[in-house]
């Protein structure tokens, strides 16, 4: 069974950069620029075939595809009758679609599996049995550190059975009060009111910074598995909600400087942060344990997230094009693309790097999920 989520895992991440270059490609078509070749895989051709003006293949690498549009390339020599079709002679709308088309059906793709996550398979979620009783009391705990440590609430004498009811006088009716009340009070002595026995204690303790930030106990409930669907006209609401959010979340974590201490090292990792290639195809690996509604969640992020990636406003990636048309529309003037290369080496050199690291983390290090 096993083998049949990881050849789902590499089929999404393949067809990941297949449907990319599919958007290009069909975006080039629809405004009339010149589509000269577009190739699924990579390497040497194993057949191919021309329908018009296209070039069509398949090759013996099949990582994802290509496509290749009439001057796109600065260096590229193109005979007259090309030229009024090409990239560089385009409208800025039109070459702005094709550039902004690839990470579009990134979106378009997160959508529909958020729409089937939503209805009609149902999303997957843990309530707790009974409010706040405890169902496990760790003996350790993981800090900020990265360090295990006595847990808080075994050393301030919590029990299995424990039902936690205040927290520094504050009425706890719910796991969710609990959590939270524990998790903004980080390294400061509580005074927990619990029932046990049909007795109430008052148990003090001082909750530990976790690698995430928030206070942990190292305290549990049991949990049942719930599975909440939408009709499926709020369906679409809620996907487009669900896209909106994780694209937010995307946006913060890239412009957060925390993200990019924890890249670098400077921060602990912690259960959160950026992730490689290879480790969203862990966690969507991981994820099957929780179920398909979780499992598609998880590639719909791993999609979103490569949209964002690709539209940095950077070269060689679609936003830097993006960026190039911006430049030209406000100044009035063409940009001659091949000034662009030794930035271009640049960006890939530090980004390549970045990845390298990112991947050596999720190897030596990885981020797992986890549950509440």
């Amino acid at each position: 069974m096993a083998a049949v989520w990881i050849i789902l895992i590499i089929i999404s991440l393949l067809l990941m950069i297949l449907l990319h270059e599919s958007g290009h490609y069909f975006a080039a078509k629809r405004v009339g620029i010149k589509v000269e070749q577009f190739s699924i895989g990579f390497g040497r051709e194993i057949v191919g075939w021309d329908r018009g003006e296209t070039r069509y293949s398949i090759k013996w690498f099949p990582f994802g595809g290509s496509t290749k549009i009439c001057g796109m390339n600065p260096d590229e020599e193109l005979s007259e009758e090309d030229r009024p079709r090409s990239y560089g002679e385009a409208t800025a709308w039109k070459r702005a679609v094709v550039v902004v088309a690839g990470s579009a059906v990134h979106f378009v793709v997160a959508f529909i599996l958020l729409y089937l996550v939503f209805w009609p398979i149902g999303l997957k979620t843990q309530e707790p049995v009974e409010a706040a009783r405890l169902f496990e009391v760790q003996k350790t705990v993981t800090d900020s550190r990265g360090v295990k440590v006595p847990a808080p609430g075994y050393q301030a004498g919590l029990k299995k059975g424990d039902t936690v009811i205040g927290v520094d006088g504050k009425t706890i009716r719910t796991w969710d009060d609990f959590r939270k009340s524990i998790s903004r009070r980080s390294g400061r002595t509580v005074t927990l009111k619990v029932k046990r026995d049909g007795m109430t204690l008052d148990i003090v303790a001082k909750p530990v910074k976790s690698r995430e930030g928030t206070g942990i106990l190292g305290v549990a409930v049991e949990t049942k598995n719930v599975t909440e669907r939408s009709n499926p006209i709020t369906a679409v609401w809620g996907s487009v909600k669900g896209v909106g959010y994780l694209t937010a979340a995307m946006f913060k974590a890239l412009f957060s400087i925390t993200t990019w201490k924890k890249i670098i090292g400077v921060t602990p990792r912690g259960n959160q942060g950026p992730v490689s290639i290879v480790g969203g195809a862990r966690l969507a690996y991981e994820s099957r344990t929780l179920g398909v509604s979780v499992f598609l969640f998880v590639i719909a992020e791993i999609y979103i997230a490569v949209a964002i990636f690709n539209l940095l406003p950077l070269p060689p990636l679609d936003g830097g094009f993006l960026l190039v048309i911006l430049i030209e529309v406000i100044f009035r003037r063409k940009i001659d693309l091949r000034k662009l290369v030794p930035i271009t080496v640049v960006v890939i050199v530090i980004l390549s790097l970045l990845a390298i690291r990112l991947i050596i983390l999720d190897i030596v290090k990885p981020i797992r999920i986890t549950g509440f």
